[in-house]
């Protein structure tokens, strides 16, 4: 199913739609200017869908962005693909199921997901072709808390498990099931770096959260910097440069700076709860949740 639609920028307000929170999708574009970066050209991308659920946006491309959305049945999450080139929305998945999380695979011919079983309460780690056509492929048979994944290499992925009080973090085989507890108290937001180290929040205390960096081959982390207060959420750029958000807030650390410098009020946008930042090459998508 290819719907065409228009880019709009919208600045009135959003209406919860069902169950799920109220959370919609902007494009900028972001170029680096000597040593400083410059935002600009926004697009909002969810106007087909702007009072209910348009999240968890990952980059396939340069230009083709994934994401959960509850567009096509307000109590259901499928996936579905913007295409930034040529302005086109697809539905990816049609399933019983709830998808959460797209997320590219290393063999380029699949993407992986998070999917909310039928019994509402089981989270697997599951795979499906890119173009959605074809039974889903489930990994971690013997994991059912997942809540968030990437994968560092082609059968090696990090995993969020979703753990009362704390959250952990695990480093797993996908074929044969192994995996390691490598620590609790992390964030949902998980990243791998051009060294190939998994970046990650480690939530130390409710004060006192981190960016930390862990080695695979080493097993030990490092950390990295300390988070902008209460957020848990933050992009890598090309030059190692990190962003995370606070509200309308968006700020940066260079890879050698020690603080965080605010890069851009987004509130002239009409951006007041950041809560994810996806970026790839000049591109920069940004999602805001009531």
């Amino acid at each position: 199913m290819l719907i065409r639609f228009v880019f709009l920028f919208f600045l009135g307000p959003v209406f919860a739609m069902g169950q799920l929170p109220t959370s919609n999708i902007y494009h900028f574009t972001i170029t680096k200017v000597a040593k400083s970066y410059r935002i600009k050209s926004p697009q909002f991308l969810t106007a087909f869908n702007k009072g209910g659920y348009n999240n968890q946006p990952s980059y396939f491309s340069d230009k083709v962005i994934y994401f959960a959305t509850n567009y096509y049945d307000e109590a259901q999450t499928e996936i579905a693909k913007f295409d930034l080139y040529d302005k086109s929305l697809t539905r990816i998945t049609y399933t019983e199921e709830k998808e959460y999380s797209p997320t590219p695979t290393k063999d380029s011919e699949t993407f992986s997901v998070v999917r909310v079983e039928t019994d509402n309460k089981t989270q697997t780690l599951s795979t499906y072709p890119l173009d959605g056509i074809g039974y889903a492929k489930r990994y971690m048979n013997n994991t059912s808390n997942i809540g968030y994944h990437t994968w560092l290499d082609d059968e090696t992925v990090a995993l969020f498990l979703v753990e009362e009080p704390d959250h952990n973090l695990a480093i797993a085989h996908a074929v044969s099931e192994r995996r390691k507890i490598i620590l609790d108290k992390i964030g949902r937001c998980l990243k791998v770096d051009k060294k190939g180290q998994l970046l990650f929040v480690h939530k130390q205390n409710k004060d006192e959260w981190f960016i930390k960096a862990y080695n695979t081959k080493t097993n030990k982390s490092t950390t990295i910097a300390k988070t902008i207060m209460g957020a848990e959420d933050f992009e890598l750029l090309n030059d190692g440069s990190l962003l995370m958000a606070s509200k309308s807030m968006l700020y940066i650390l260079p890879p050698s700076a020690n603080e965080w410098n605010l890069l851009l009020d987004m509130s002239s946008y009409g951006l007041d709860n950041i809560t994810r930042i996806a970026s790839q090459k000049n591109s920069l998508i940004v999602v805001n949740s009531d």
